[in-house]
């Protein structure tokens, strides 16, 4: 039993990732480089996957939002959006 719970925490949603969690990751390495958490050596790198991670965010999060657009313009709704 025990290593049927296990095989499926591995294989299920818990092991995946969400844009949400990349956002997340985002603020984190945004706020921990405002307190100084980086040495200077390690700006390049940080920086790198930073930018990567925004470039990605950016261009799923508009694709996420075209079709709310859409619908949200036929129904006069508001709905809430993730912050780019």
């Amino acid at each position: 039993m025990e290593n049927q719970t296990q095989t499926q925490t591995e294989g299920g949603l818990e092991n995946s990732i969400t844009l949400n969690d990349l956002v997340l990751l985002r603020n984190i390495v945004n706020v921990a480089s405002k307190r100084g958490a980086f040495s200077a050596e390690e700006f390049s790198d940080i920086g790198a996957v930073y930018n990567k991670i925004d470039t990605f965010l950016k261009m799923n999060l508009k694709k996420m939002e075209e079709p709310e657009e859409e619908k949200s313009s036929t129904e006069n709704e508001t709905e809430n959006k993730i912050e780019i």
